[in-house]
């Protein structure tokens, strides 16, 4: 028999203080077959590039690191987060190329593959191109389709937040996922190249050269709802993929002076 709150797709619009919020619907603990690890992978959307990011693969290069797969690796055992931490998500913050990417991919698959938890990868600005795509003026039913899934799995995995410069609807619609997530008590895991601070200290920091705040990038309302949601996990180390260039160059060059010379043509003896 088809619920008739969701009617059949296990995610119910509620509305609160004048706005519209997905939640699951309770039909979805009553109902349904539990689904392999290797099917919820697949429906995870990993792009192939990061399939092989797990907690065994990752690789801490210093102390900042091996904190930070410290912390997952307690947060993927105590999942999922009880009383007050109920929905706790991870917001990932650091340079480019410190591994930000690769651990959150590595939680995702380690809560789906052992908790069997149902997750979805996106990068953040995909996701709002695919949003806006789908969006009809007459009738927003494609629009809500398409935000179902992000709005309703387990885990949610924001690939590059405010990468981006953010327009009012970005927001407006980065708002509606996080506090449809945060109302329905679902984990969301975000990773982001800008530090976290609050409002006052980036405001205070006249640094010339500063980098700009994650809070800059997304207002103050959206960066307290994080911190409702998640625990932030900074990272700190050197950028993997230049120094992963600077190998290849390093090795070009050393196999170039490693290579056996030509032998040079006897010089022609001349006089007796």
């Amino acid at each position: 028999m088809i619920c008739e709150r969701c009617r059949g797709t296990g995610f119910e619009i509620v509305e609160k203080d004048g706005r519209e919020f997905a939640v699951k619907c309770a039909c979805r603990k009553t109902t349904g077959s539990v689904e392999s690890g290797d099917a919820l992978l697949r429906a995870c959307r990993l792009p192939p590039r990061y399939q092989h990011c797990t907690l065994a693969h990752f690789e801490p290069g210093n102390p900042s690191l091996a904190s930070a797969h410290e912390r997952v690796m307690s947060y993927c055992s105590g999942y999922p987060h009880l009383g007050q931490d109920e929905g706790l998500g991870l917001l990932f913050t650091g340079d480019s190329g410190v591994g930000k990417t690769h651990l959150a991919v590595a939680v995702l698959q380690e809560l789906v593959t052992t908790k069997g938890a149902s997750g979805q990868f996106w990068d953040f600005h995909e996701l709002i191109r695919e949003i806006r795509n789908s969006y009809n003026e007459e009738t927003k039913i494609t629009e809500l389709e398409v935000l179902e899934p992000v709005v309703s799995c387990d885990v949610l995995l924001l690939d590059d937040l405010g990468a981006w410069k953010m327009t009012d609807w970005m927001l407006d619609t980065l708002f509606f996922i996080l506090n449809s997530r945060y109302m329905a008590k679902c984990a969301t895991l975000i990773t982001t190249n800008f530090p976290d601070a609050p409002p006052q200290t980036a405001a205070a920091d006249a640094s010339h050269h500063r980098q700009e705040y994650l809070v800059e990038r997304i207002g103050a309302p959206l960066r307290s709802r994080l911190m409702e949601m998640c625990l932030v996990i900074p990272m700190a180390g050197n950028d993997y993929r230049q120094i992963r260039q600077d190998g290849k160059n390093v090795g070009a060059w050393a196999g170039s002076q490693a290579s056996p010379s030509k032998p040079r043509p006897p010089r022609p003896r001349f006089g007796g």
